[in-house]
């Protein structure tokens, strides 16, 4: 009985300590799924970061291939642009020696090559002095306005920046995203200008104000346009959080700074009984505008389906990935042919991907399977119009110059930074896209103009009094 007793006890301490054993393994196990699900949780928010890309890659291809520098093979090589006009013509004569130390025959054979530069900058002190009179009848002192008067008070400044600084000012900032201190330090360093930062935010909301009118015919383009595209994105306002919003077509672009991300703003932008197509992703503010007409952001779905594969990749969600590309190009093919068969072939196609139960096994598919049922009308639109994009790429770059101000400038601080900074990016936009290359000649100090209904590049060129539009630029 005593041995019974012992074996028993001996195999109860063995059970005890498998018993143990198999209580670690498990805690580890439950502390390896919970980092795992921390990881999966972290990709699927995209907070995690590629460490060689920032943007998804294409699965199978190869990190190391990369683009060979230079233009493809058959393809003629870039060289700068001959000048028409040549400022000086500078003669060499050959040299009396040669290097072998031979005598030199001049011929008629010449060589040259043209040198681009800028000559020396100095600043203009232009002194405007206005002489007083008396009125006989009121006994009022009465002088001719001076550059810079304000219509209420009669203060002005002793020394001012005049136009074709201010404009270089716009263009720093709101074209290649200088913020205000270096834009001080680039006035002192080649002009020998002083002046501070707060005064360059100064002139910008003052030039801003004056762009209102030009603000304003933009909003008349954008809400009588057939077709329109929206996006947005965050920039804080005084520290807080903002938005910037983004309507925009071929030929204009509608900015607004609004602290909200709300429906109201974007429904105060496009105004009531906006008949054309709006072009979006699909967040709820654009997809909850029902009785307008949609065209839905094919390169969003793509994004999706690529990002579906990435993080869970096997047949399945790359076969869905790939049906998904081979449908929007397909469908691009169709609108560009305006085959009435071969869109009727994309419709189809598409009808086959949505209604495929392939992919039951897979949460995120069935759920983007559902979002296309849901928004297919919009989904196929550009088959309809030739006119309406598949994608909304247009959008993404308009609004991706937000984004470089945003990490330049933070956001705005001001009472007046929403107003003019909307204004300054609406009218730059407008410009560059309308004419591009083109350098305005700032003469004028005056209250903007309306943007002119069809500008050539030409006369803007030579005109000696450009609206003021164009004055606020590079």
């Amino acid at each position: 009985m005593f041995a019974r007793f012992a074996q028993l006890t001996e195999d109860n301490e063995a059970l005890r300590r498998e018993l143990e054993e198999l209580r670690k393994r498990l805690e580890e196990k439950d502390a390896e799924i919970g980092s795992l699900r921390k990881e999966v949780d972290r990709w699927k928010r995209g907070f995690t970061e590629r460490r060689k890309r920032r943007t998804s890659r294409a699965e199978g291809k190869a990190v190391g291939r990369r683009k060979k520098p230079g233009r493809p093979a058959g393809h003629a090589g870039a060289r700068r642009v001959v000048p028409d006009r040549i400022d000086e013509d500078v003669q060499h004569a050959p040299p009396a020696q040669c290097s072998c130390g031979g005598e030199v025959e001049p011929t008629d054979e010449t060589r040259s090559t043209i040198i681009q530069d800028v000559p020396p900058i100095e600043v203009r002190n232009v002194r405007h002095t206005s002489r007083v009179g008396v009125c006989k009848a009121c006994k009022r002192k009465v002088s001719v306005p001076l550059p810079g008067d304000v219509a209420v008070g009669k203060s002005i400044a002793e020394v001012q920046v005049g136009p074709n600084l201010q404009a270089m000012a716009v263009g720093l900032r709101f074209e290649q995203k200088v913020s205000l201190g270096n834009i001080r330090d680039f006035f002192g360093q080649w002009f020998g200008v002083a002046i501070t930062a707060g005064g360059i935010s100064q002139i910008l909301a003052r030039l801003g104000d004056r762009s209102s009118r030009a603000y304003e015919e933009i909003v008349r383009h954008v809400r009588s346009a057939p077709v329109v595209g929206a996006d947005e994105t965050g920039l804080r306002q005084d520290g807080k959080t903002g938005w910037c919003w983004l309507v925009r077509t071929e030929r204009a672009s509608l900015f607004c700074v609004d602290p909200s991300r709300g429906g109201h703003v974007f429904e105060g932008m496009l105004g009531k009984g906006f008949l054309g197509v709006l072009v979006s992703d699909f967040y709820s503010v654009y997809t909850s505008r029902t009785e307008l007409q949609h065209g839905y952001c094919g390169a969003h779905v793509i994004r999706e389906a690529k990002k579906i594969a990435e993080l869970e990749p096997c047949p399945e969600t790359l076969e869905f990935r790939d049906r998904v590309r081979a449908f929007y190009k397909a469908g691009a093919e169709a609108q560009a042919s305006g085959d009435f068969f071969a869109c009727r072939g994309a419709r189809i196609r598409l009808g086959h991907i949505i209604g495929s139960t392939d992919f039951v096994a897979f949460p995120d598919i069935v759920r983007l399977q559902e979002r296309m049922e849901v928004h297919k009308v919009g989904i196929t639109h550009f088959l309809d119009d030739p006119a309406v994009p598949w994608h909304n790429n247009g959008s993404e770059r308009d609004i991706r110059a937000i984004a470089r101000f945003r990490a330049v400038a933070g956001g705005t601080r001001s009472k007046r930074g929403p107003t003019s900074e909307r204004d300054a990016h609406a009218v730059c936009t407008y410009v560059r896209r309308r004419l591009p290359g083109f350098r305005p000649r700032a003469r004028s100090m005056a209250p903007g103009r309306e943007l002119p209904r069809e500008v050539h590049r030409d006369e803007v060129t030579h005109s000696p009094d450009p609206f003021h539009a164009l004055i606020v630029l590079r």
